[in-house]
């Protein structure tokens, strides 16, 4: 389970209590993940990264069985059977296991749900201006910038199963963290959000530096080339073989993307723009990938935070997409 936030905000704590309680009812352990933000490093090297070396580590010998063992949890965990769930930037990072897992000898996931996901990073659709309902950001771009720390970890992941680094061993292989890692973040208390999506609160930069995505095409370059050193225009439009690297489309069209893969999206989704996941399912079917689409009538970006199980909101708004998993599974 993969929170989202921009890739550069939240925590593994930003995940959905209702699903997750519904997977463990269904006999699947949830895990959630934390990850190295951005723009202290480039998502390349960071979110993407620490997402397939999770999934990695889950299905080692060593990994996440052998964690529960240490601390006496009668869990046995499939690791041939492994499924990757995101919410928005989070479902762009679970997407990313279709190739990153083969690019290091790993078999994929067994399937992927994203919940109003970015899918196309090349056709300009994420660069322009969009979310004009949202205030302006009131911080200039060079305090923004001056705010952020430069020195993130290595391998910075965690896991949601009471975790730490002081169970770090030769056993688990759980990297240690330093006082310098960027791999949560919270606004500050005491601040009200507002836009509604839970982490954009007035004069934190973080929060602004997220909002100026939506306002200042700062999107690929603060994400693609993460923080610019004294010398570098810190908005220099990356190369087009890196931005089609953190594509999903992209590598759909060009054969790489073969995990079936089912969206969950709002029709009025302000962020992240519903046609695009309806190209991606599309494209999907061309390419003879199991997937599906579902569209959420006048729903617009996290449109499921409260929804539960056995109400008319889930069945129109989240269930279809587990029903799409549990068959993937063979459990339905």
């Amino acid at each position: 389970m993969i929170h989202g936030g921009g890739h550069m905000t939240l925590t593994r704590k930003a995940i959905r209590p209702a699903q997750t309680a519904f997977l463990l009812d269904h006999g699947i352990l949830p895990v959630s993940l934390d990850y190295r933000l951005c723009p202290e490093i480039n998502i390349i090297d960071g979110p993407m990264t620490d997402v397939r070396d999770a999934y990695r580590w889950a299905r080692s010998p060593s990994g996440l069985q052998a964690a529960l063992d240490m601390r006496s949890i009668r869990i046995k965990v499939d690791t041939a059977n492994i499924l990757m769930i995101g919410w928005s930037t989070g479902g762009h990072l679970a997407m990313t296991t279709a190739w990153t897992t083969k690019e290091v000898g790993l078999p994929p996931p067994k399937a992927i749900l994203g919940f109003y996901s970015p899918t196309d990073f090349e056709s300009g659709d994420l660069d322009g201006r969009r979310a004009e309902e949202y205030a302006e950001c009131s911080i200039p771009m060079e305090k923004l910038i001056a705010s952020l720390p430069r020195h993130p970890v290595s391998n910075a992941f965690l896991f949601s199963l009471g975790l730490s680094a002081r169970s770090n061993s030769r056993h688990t292989r759980l990297p240690l963290l330093t006082a310098a890692q960027i791999t949560s973040y919270d606004s500050p208390n005491g601040t009200v959000d507002r836009t509604g999506l839970g982490w954009v609160r007035p004069g934190d930069p973080r929060s602004e530096l997220i909002l100026s995505l939506f306002k200042d095409n700062t999107g690929l370059p603060l994400l693609l080339n993460g923080l610019p050193s004294a010398n570098e225009n810190p908005f220099a439009r990356p190369d087009p073989s890196r931005i089609a690297a953190i594509s999903p489309l992209a590598h759909l069209r060009a054969g790489a993307y073969t995990t079936p893969t089912f969206l969950i999206h709002g029709e009025n989704d302000e962020i992240a723009p519903f046609h695009a996941a309806r190209t991606f399912t599309q494209t999907l079917q061309e390419k003879g990938v199991r997937g599906g689409l579902l569209a959420v009538p006048k729903a617009r970006h996290i449109h499921d935070l409260k929804l539960t199980p056995k109400t008319a909101g889930w069945d129109q708004g989240v269930g279809p997409g587990y029903e799409f998993l549990f068959r993937e599974l063979g459990i339905l």
